[in-house]
């Protein structure tokens, strides 16, 4: 299958000269309307964040908002912006995870999940690589024994002594926000992500709270036991152990945003 590629073109509404080669910028998402950028990081929020960027441009939600993933060439990305300019901007941004959460979800929602046929491709590879045992009737044991069985496979695969190379699913947060190193961006929480996101944006677009109600789509993880229920010590530090510098940036985060105000509302994730 052809890879199809985002438009790197300039927006319209940068009026200077772009740069001839891609630059940090082709990591971001932008718009046609708004100078915005978004750094997606996989299993952060990123269906939501990709159909309100959709959505900035076209006032409608995206026809296949569901599998929005699948349409690259439905947006924007800001390569031929430059650095200085990027380096500048107030809407420079990226969502971040506890990584324990991001984990928990990809295993609900991508592997555990039977009747999801879209992923079945990365549950069939992961089921075989670290032995998992999947069947529609299981234990919490049988789902704690398939995590910690995930995370060591994971901890192979990403130091590269596994065949086949990391999925942007498990692969370290860290990673994608080193991409731009150097360009800052404010990282916000996908736990606090209601009321951020319209404290940054709100002084570029005034109605940005009415777009975001608008975009009722979220990829929810089919939860089959809380975080509560499955996470034991074990899997907690696995978890913290791999993905050590992500649960840093996250921490980091979230006490420099602090408490949520008291009338944000925390949707489910």
């Amino acid at each position: 299958m052809t890879r199809v590629e985002m438009i790197d073109a300039p927006p319209d509404w940068f009026k200077r000269s772009g740069l001839g080669e891609p630059g940090p910028g082709q990591h971001y998402l932008t718009t046609a309307r708004y100078p915005l950028f978004y750094l997606q990081i996989t299993k952060c929020g990123c269906t939501f964040l990709r159909n309100l960027v959709y959505y900035l441009d076209h006032d409608q939600v995206h026809p296949d908002s569901t599998r929005i993933h699948s349409h690259n060439d439905d947006f924007i990305t800001a390569a031929r912006i430059p650095r200085w300019f990027l380096k500048r901007s107030p809407y420079l941004f990226a969502v971040v995870r506890d990584p324990i959460d991001r984990f928990l979800s990809l295993y609900f929602d991508k592997i555990a999940n039977l009747d999801n046929k879209y992923d079945s491709g990365m549950r069939d590879r992961l089921t075989k690589a670290a032995n998992l045992v999947l069947t529609p009737e299981m234990s919490i044991q049988q789902h704690r024994e398939n995590c910690l069985r995930l995370l060591a496979w994971f901890d192979l695969n990403l130091a590269g002594k596994t065949p086949g190379r990391p999925n942007a699913h498990w692969q370290r947060q860290s990673l994608r926000l080193s991409h731009t190193k150097g360009l800052n961006p404010r990282l916000l929480t996908l736990s606090g992500l209601s009321w951020q996101l319209p404290e940054i944006l709100t002084p570029l677009i005034p109605d940005i709270q009415q777009k975001i109600d608008a975009v009722t789509i979220r990829n929810k993880s089919k939860r089959l036991l809380s975080r509560d229920e499955i996470l034991t010590p074990d899997i907690e530090r696995a978890v913290l152990l791999l993905y050590a510098e992500d649960a840093e940036t996250y921490a980091h985060a979230r006490d420099e945003w602090g408490p949520a105000p008291r009338t944000a509302f925390q949707p489910e994730v």
